[in-house]
């Protein structure tokens, strides 16, 4: 390939790398997600938008999750892609300076899968909403989420949630209540 050839192929090689969604991290610890492929602004303002709302309606587990954006600032006018974590696991708390709490190790499986669970379902119906696919990652494990729900594999990774935690999708709900007030003091 000569330099000339080479000079015109930069910019689209340059621009390619820039619309590649950004990398999700294998951390055990929290439920990554990307939407599979930029999300229009007007889309992303709604999702965000409910994200925000979701995490004041039900707060999360261990800490928040906030949604960002790669490729754009949300508000901006631009298609971009979407992405964050949600931590499933506690561990232990400090509900006051230099006084640390250990989490049951039961109670933090159980409320992982609640968290997880309720992660899957709010990007289900995003999904929905505005025709996009989400890639997730936990640990090593990944999948997929779309508008017709979780694949085999996103399934499996909740399965083993479920298993870890000993309950199932209901009990996990249900019992995120009971956790939320015995562990009150971690807010």
């Amino acid at each position: 390939m000569d330099r000339s050839s080479m000079r015109r192929l930069l910019p689209l090689v340059a621009m390619m790398a820039c619309s590649r969604p950004p990398a999700l991290h294998p951390d055990p610890q929290a439920f990554a997600y990307r939407s599979r492929s930029k999300v229009p602004d007007a889309a992303a303002r709604q999702i965000a938008a409910a994200a925000a709302g979701d995490s004041r309606r039900r707060p999360p587990w261990s800490e928040p999750h906030p949604l960002h954006a790669a490729g754009g600032a949300i508000g901006d006018g631009r298609d971009k892609y979407l992405f964050g974590e949600t931590r499933l696991y506690l561990g232990e708390y400090e509900p006051e300076p230099g006084k640390f709490r250990e989490i049951d190790p039961k109670d933090d499986a159980a409320m992982a899968y609640a968290d997880a669970l309720f992660t899957v379902q709010q990007l289900q119906r995003w999904a929905q909403r505005h025709e996009i696919a989400w890639d997730v990652q936990l640990g090593r494990a990944k999948g997929r989420v779309g508008a017709s729900g979780a694949d085999s594999a996103t399934r499996e990774l909740l399965s083993d949630l479920s298993r870890r935690s000993g309950l199932g999708p209901e009990e996990a709900e249900m019992q995120r209540a009971r956790l939320d007030e015995k562990y009150r003091d971690r807010r």
